[in-house]
């Protein structure tokens, strides 16, 4: 069967997609037979279930009816898109009981809208956020590991999405959804708005960004929102990381892609761990001395204090809005101009948390059982809509010596 479409032929065994894909990766470089579309690159999804000690459906089940799973062995699946003729869109493996990938070579738009639809309303399943600190910390891996001739792509964005330019003073209708959207197709804004965006690529030798990124960094705090990260391969090209947890194989080798996924979900899996280990509220009867308790709060601190307008944009649209990109909802307390309470829910696996917001941070208390990946998310999100250098805080420990301290023992 042709993958001239993206989708993938029907062989029953891992060996032979194994086979399949590493071709893929060597035979669409540079080459593609004429009068037909040049094949697409390998692209990742790294996804998101549940820790060990959540009730979950029985894996199949995590998935939407109409994407039927067709088990290979053990760990890998095959997927059958039933809204699509049954064509088979992509392989899913669960390279650990909570972090399922799917593989799939269809054109990014296609792909992208496939994993919304299996994802964004399922509270069963999230996408990996890889926060900036992650990306830092395997910016650092690279660092370590490759050859300083090497040229290293790297991938930053800021947009004051919720800053209230004077251009929206006085209109009641917000032009703006704060729909997730994916780099691909954002819809721009109307051409009569004006606000920060920031958007840089650097690809160059890993020598001179070795001495020349954190003097960049202390000039233009934009740059403290790392969005992409290219790990170089082995021989040529490498694997691109993306804030959401896609990442796309420009190497000569699928097997070795697998190998960076993995090495990025273990580092996921521990950090995310940790933090709920840390964080995760409780309370325990001590006798007739009342309740003792265990956990502590996030604190996401703001670089500069936010203005009022800038601050209630922010509660309107990422908090109260259903369809936020934080993946949030609840009920919003208001403290004082700006102050907020949240009870909140997060969508997935529906789990509450508290949320005090303010002009100078974000509080964030975790009861058990709520997903630490929260975290990710917000972290993420935050960085890139509302302040590109926050500092982050679990309990009494930098967030950003967790991710380190997490990537040490992968």
């Amino acid at each position: 069967m042709s993958t001239d479409t993206g989708h993938l032929p029907r062989l029953e065994s891992r060996e032979s997609y194994v086979d399949h894909l590493e071709g893929f990766t060597t035979t669409d470089i540079g080459q593609h037979e004429p009068g037909k579309p040049k094949r697409t690159r390998i692209k990742t999804y790294m996804l998101e279930t549940a820790r060990y000690d959540h009730s979950l459906p029985a894996f199949d089940r995590l998935f939407p009816d109409d994407a039927h799973l067709h088990r290979l062995d053990d760990t890998l699946y095959r997927v059958e898109d039933a809204a699509n003729g049954r064509r088979i869109v992509g392989l899913i493996e669960n390279l650990d009981d909570r972090h399922p990938v799917l593989y799939t070579t269809l054109p990014v738009n296609e792909s992208e809208k496939w994993v919304r639809r299996v994802v964004d309303h399922n509270p069963w399943l999230d996408r990996l956020w890889l926060s900036s600190p992650i990306l830092f910390e395997l910016w650092r891996y690279v660092q370590r590991t490759t050859p300083i001739h090497r040229y290293v792509r790297l991938g930053f964005e800021h947009t004051a999405r919720y800053e209230t330019p004077s251009d929206l003073l006085g209109v009641d209708q917000d032009p703006y959804d704060d729909a997730d959207t994916s780099d691909e197709d954002e819809r721009a804004p109307l051409d009569w708005i004006e606000r920060r965006r920031s958007r840089v690529s650097l690809t160059e030798r890993l020598a001179l960004l070795n001495t020349k990124l954190m003097p960049l960094m202390e000039l233009y705090d934009p740059l403290h929102s790392l969005v992409q990260l290219q790990i170089p391969a082995g021989e040529r090209g490498g694997h691109r990381l993306y804030y959401d947890g896609r990442a796309t194989n420009w190497s000569d080798s699928f097997l070795e892609h697998r190998t960076i996924v993995d090495l990025v979900v273990r580092l996921y899996r521990k950090v995310t761990t940790h933090a709920e280990d840390r964080l995760w509220v409780d309370t325990t009867q001590v006798g007739e001395d009342g309740l003792s308790f265990s956990g502590a709060p996030v604190t996401i601190r703001f670089s500069e204090q936010l203005s009022e307008p800038t601050f209630q944009r922010f509660v309107d649209l990422a908090l109260r809005r259903r369809t936020s990109r934080f993946r949030i909802g609840g009920y919003i307390k208001e403290r004082g101009p700006t102050k907020v309470h949240l009870t909140g829910i997060d969508r997935h696996l529906w789990q509450p948390f508290l949320l005090e917001a303010t002009s100078h941070h974000l509080l964030v208390v975790l009861p058990r059982g709520t997903c630490g990946n929260t975290i990710h998310r917000l972290v993420t999100n935050v960085q890139r809509y509302v302040d590109p250098k926050v500092d982050v805080w679990l309990g009494s420990e930098r967030y950003s010596h967790a991710v380190a301290n997490s990537m040490t023992t992968t």
